[in-house]
């Protein structure tokens, strides 16, 4: 029963590929495109890791894979907040280098040769990023960033006000599923509602990223009832991002990969009794209100 799965999960995922392949370059699905590869990345080291025998881990995975989907669909309801989701994007991955960097320079035993390439790469990475982010430009209290040590600790203090202002947009899947509910409730082309996906295994998943002990030390079997949650997760992951960009793809990849669905539907209705299907998770009062 495993390995009939197993198969349909990967021939879901070949079909998934195809959809990406086939979105045309256009300005407008750029966002789209980046944020689908990602779930397309979540997902496919998700299964390879549930596959291996690393259930929790790869649970952990479809959770990023989940807020995500969430994401996307939230910045097609409201467009105008795209060019806000670049400037943050490009301030996280410089805040994280910025995080290496200054540890870097506080190691005056040794910088060796190759740390000192990758330092200067940061440096100038910063630099750019300061000149081109709007964002960022409206807010640094100086005309350029400098790296001598005064200059270290404004970004220091200044990368950390920052990302207190400006909490990264996917961090808030609470706020983004309430302001999604007020425009639609429901994708146009599925019956999934976003509250019931994020919510449905919110404890298990939750306590998974968190690190709860017990998950980490009793790695479970993949037994019935995680083959129901893995192909639940991997069905609404997969048709919800297809959703997005359903109108821009050829019908026939879309048919392909529509028959894909219909397959591993299927397969999970006919073979996993409902006696293993999970108890979903009380509504969060917070969507609802």
């Amino acid at each position: 029963m495993q390995l009939k799965f197993r198969n349909e999960w990967n021939h879901l995922l070949g079909t998934f590929n195809q959809v990406l392949f086939a979105i045309p370059e256009n300005e407008n699905l750029h966002i789209f495109i980046l944020l689908i590869n990602k779930i397309n990345s979540n997902c496919r080291a998700a299964i390879n890791l549930i596959e291996q025998g690393f259930i929790n881990e790869g649970l952990m995975i479809f959770r990023s894979a989940i807020e995500t989907v969430i994401y996307a669909k939230y910045l097609k309801l409201y467009p105008e907040e795209k060019e806000a989701f670049l400037y943050l994007s490009d301030f996280f991955l410089i805040k994280n280098q910025f995080i290496y960097y200054k540890k870097q320079k506080n190691n005056t035993a040794h910088i060796s040769s190759a740390i000192q390439i990758s330092l200067q790469n940061i440096e100038n990475n910063i630099r750019q990023l300061f000149k081109t982010n709007k964002l960022l430009r409206d807010e640094f209290p100086v005309s350029a960033p400098r790296f001598d040590e005064n200059g270290i600790k404004k970004l220091d203090k200044f990368f950390h006000k920052f990302s207190q202002k400006h909490k990264f947009p996917s961090q808030k899947v609470h706020d983004l599923l309430g302001k999604i509910k007020k425009k639609e409730a429901k994708f146009a082309n599925t019956h999934f509602d976003l509250h019931d996906i994020y919510y449905e295994y919110y404890d298990k998943n939750s306590a998974i990223l968190h690190g709860n002990e017990k998950y980490w030390n009793d790695q479970p079997h993949l037994d019935e009832y995680h083959l129901f949650i893995v192909t639940s997760q991997l069905l609404r992951i997969l048709v919800i991002a297809t959703d997005l960009i359903q109108d821009h793809i050829p019908e026939d990849v879309y048919n392909h990969f529509n028959q894909a669905i219909q397959r591993l539907t299927k397969l999970e209705q006919t073979t996993l009794s409902p006696s293993f299907s999970p108890i979903q998770n009380s509504p969060d009062p917070r969507i609802n209100s």
